[in-house]
Order: C-alpha cells, then structure tokens, then sequence
C-alpha cells in the first residue's frame, strides 16, 4: 500500500513539474520544437500546450479566403516580429492549424531568409524546395525588377510545415514589397508543395473548313505552376492567361493575341493537348497534340528533373 501512495505521489510531482515547466517555455522554443510537431496528435491539438499558450487572443479582424481565424498573438522570433494565428477552418473546412506571418506594416522588409535559417536550424533541410523566382525587364529598359517566389516543405511526423515567400525588389535592389509566412498543419491534411511542370507540347492544326492533313505547328513551351495556379514562360515570368484551372489532372486556360484566342486543355495525366482557336469570336479550327511533361523541384539542395 504504501508503494501504491508512493508511485501516485511520484506521478502527481511528475505532472506538476511537467505543467511548471511546459508553462515556461515561450512561443518559440514551442514552435521549434521539432520532436512535438513530429508528435503531434492534431485531432487533439486545441488542448496542446502550444495552443494553450497564454499569448493568445481573440482574433477580432477580418476574415479572408477560406481559412477562419481564432486566436492571434504577436511574438519574437530571433529578434524579429512575427504574428501567429490558430485556424480552425481551413479551405473551408473544420482543421486545425497554426500559421507565422510577417506583419503587414512590415512589408518592405525582406525576412524570407531570416525565416528560412531559423526552420532550418530545428527542423534540418526541407524535404521539398520549390524556386519560382524570376526577372522582368524595367519598362524603361534599363535594369530588371526581380520577384521571389519561394516556397518550402518540412514534413515532420504527423505535421506538415511548409514556408512560401513573396517579395518584389526594385531595379537598385530596394525591397518594395515582401512577406513570408511559416504554416503547420497536419500531414492527413493533404497540403502540399508541388513541383513545376515544365511542358513541350507537340501542336498540329485542322481548320474548320477543310478536311486535309493537320496542318504542323511549331511546339508550345510553358511551365505549369500549380502552387499559384499561374502559367509561366520557361524563364518563370507569368503569362497574361485567363480562365485558368490548374490541378493535378488537368490544365486549363486561354491565351489571346491581338484577335486571336486559343483555348487549352492539357490532361496531365495522359500529356495530350486539345485547344480551340477563333479569330474575331469566330471558330477556325482545333489544335490537338503531345506534350512532355518534365516536374522541376529542388530537393535536399539538389535540383531533380
């Protein structure tokens, strides 16, 4: 009996000492915590003690998007300011997850790296890395504008953190606008970075009005951004499309030249392309043809075709 009360009173100082301690650590020394998110039972995760934290408050601004807002709080991260918020809806459905940002009065700062380095040091090397960065040529002609389009995947355990920055920097190199932001969500939920699709596509036309051979086309060359649902240039910059559906099935869009419009569709799956082409709003044949898909995606600081 008396080993009985013994181990329960060992239990009870253990526990005790366990909350004392958990309830000295501060919002980062959670957040870098790589073994808890590896741990992390996300169905219970509103009764951790990173959501306990005692730094949270009620979110009272706007909602935005799909992802439902429930506590924020402003913190330090290396010396730097960061906001956090819980979500408890994400794409419109009840998830839990808990999102860093640089805050918005702070947009002409560039923190991507500062970000990157600390995610580095307590969680390693991403497992994906996905560079969308590119240039664009000054309309004066004289120098470039550059846009940093960065986005990173850390999967730990049950938790999938994944970190994208965007900024634009100026022709002198001058940051005009920047934000980075750090997610951790559950690995079930399905979030992802996906690789770039670089597509050579194959084109041959029939017009509407003869029954000949396919005339030949010369190739198509474009990349696929499914993390922006955006269409690039092979050098990244995007392209003017619209009626854009990017998915892992599927590619839609339309691309209009002067009176010309051509309206593709890529099934990713079997690479074969079909598009409509009109002049004026009148229909004046059908482009079909093969593309060579080839994802780009920098893993382990590796670059892999």
């Amino acid at each position: 009996m008396k080993n009985k009360w013994t181990t329960l009173a060992l239990l009870v100082i253990s526990v005790w000492t366990g909350s004392s301690l958990a309830a000295g650590r501060t919002l980062p020394e959670w957040l870098g915590d790589a073994l808890f998110w590896q741990q992390l039972d996300w169905y219970q995760a509103p009764s951790s003690a990173i959501w306990q934290d005692r730094g949270w408050v009620s979110y009272l601004g706007k909602q935005s998007g799909n992802t439902s807002h429930d506590r924020i709080q402003a913190f330090k991260l290396d010396g730097i300011d960061w906001q956090a918020t819980l979500d408890n809806k994400v794409d419109g459905q009840p998830a839990q997850q808990l999102t860093i940002y640089s805050p918005g009065e702070d947009s002409q700062a560039d923190h991507c790296g500062n970000l990157f380095n600390w995610a580095m040091h307590h969680f390693g090397p991403p497992t994906i890395t996905v560079d969308g960065s590119y240039r664009l040529a000054s309309a004066a002609g004289k120098g470039a504008h550059s846009y940093t389009d960065l986005h990173y995947q850390w999967d730990l355990g049950t938790t999938r953190i994944i970190q994208e920055c965007q900024g634009h920097n100026g022709e002198d190199g001058s940051t005009i606008f920047a934000a980075a932001s750090l997610r951790f969500s559950a690995l079930s939920a399905g979030h992802v970075i996906h690789p770039l699709i670089s597509a050579k596509c194959s084109r041959s036309l029939r017009l509407n009005d003869s029954s000949d051979i396919p005339l030949k086309m010369s190739d198509i060359v474009f990349i696929i951004d499914e993390n922006n649902g955006s269409i690039r240039r092979p050098d990244l910059v995007p392209i003017r499309v619209h009626q854009v559906t990017v998915n892992p099935q599927l590619v839609r869009f339309s691309l209009t030249l002067d009176q010309s419009n051509n309206d593709y569709q890529i099934d990713l799956p079997a690479g074969t392309l079909n598009a409509n082409m009109s002049i004026a709003g009148v229909r004046t044949g059908q482009v079909s043809g093969q593309c060579l898909l080839t994802p780009t995606v920098t893993t382990s600081g590796k670059n892999t075709p």
